[in-house]
Formats: structure tokens, sequence, C-alpha cells
């Protein structure tokens, strides 16, 4: 890693655990703002959620709608890898993008996987793992997360 990596590292993941962590929600969204990715109007997550993504490049894309509600404990994944294992040259990550629509409401706990998009006003039930696209004005819950009601 070169030295100009390493300083766009280290910020990146200075305003990810300073910023995105910040007791104050407006902080957050600012924080999640500098960091590339696009949140709209009158969004709220707690300082409890999770972010998986590269500090540096190929970082995966997040897109928030307006008016999005996340609850605690919440893990978003743009990006995935085996880390140092010998799988990590079979299996390359290649981070994708996380789209979730307007008026979504998140329940505590739920996981979002990379690739997925939500559609306007849904709604993810705590604790479930959404591992495909959710279309709008349904609700999912389960894991793997399944529609009960449109």
């Amino acid at each position: 890693m070169n030295i100009e990596h390493f300083v766009v590292r280290v910020k990146n993941a200075l305003l990810y655990k300073q910023g995105v962590h910040f007791p104050f929600s407006k902080v957050r969204v600012w924080a999640l703002r500098k960091l590339g990715h696009q949140v709209g109007s009158q969004v709220y997550f707690p300082a409890d959620i999770s972010i998986t993504q590269n500090f540096v490049k190929n970082r995966g894309q997040l897109i928030l709608g307006d008016r999005v509600s996340i609850g605690p404990r919440v893990i978003i994944v743009l990006a995935s890898h085996p880390n140092a294992s010998l799988l990590r040259s079979d299996l390359p990550s290649k981070p994708q993008q996380v789209t979730i629509g307007n008026d979504v409401w998140i329940g505590a706990g739920a996981i979002i996987l990379n690739g997925v998009t939500i559609g306007d006003k849904a709604i993810i039930g705590a604790g479930s793992v959404v591992t495909h696209d959710v279309p709008s004005n349904t609700i999912v819950v389960g894991n793997p997360a399944r529609p009960i009601k449109k």
C-alpha cells in the first residue's frame, strides 16, 4: 500500500468510525455523504449501525432515499471478502450497490446484503436477512426475508 492509499484509508476510516457513529443524526448523515454515499433528506439511522465497506477503492455504494428510518444494530453489507484466506483468489470480491428507496423502515438487527434494492415504502422486519430485492409497498420478514404482506 502506498502512502496515498494509506492517507485515504485513514481519512475514510476516521470519517466512518467517528462520524457515522457520532451521537447526533445530522453528523452521521454528513459523514455518510463525505464518504461518497447518497443520502436523502430526513433520513434517520442510529449510531450503532454497521456498514461494511472498503476504505480505499471499490467500496460499494449506498443510496438512501428520503425519510428512511433504520433501527438499531442494522448491518448493511457493501463489500465482503474472505480476507487473507486462499479463497480470495478463487472468489474475487466485487463491492456492489445497496439502494434503499423513499419512506422505507428497516427494523432492528436487520441485515441487508450487497446488490439489494429495497423499493419505496417497504418495511423490513426486525432481524430479517435481506438477500434479494424487495418490491415497493411490501413487508418482508425472516431469514432469508420473504414477503408477508403488500
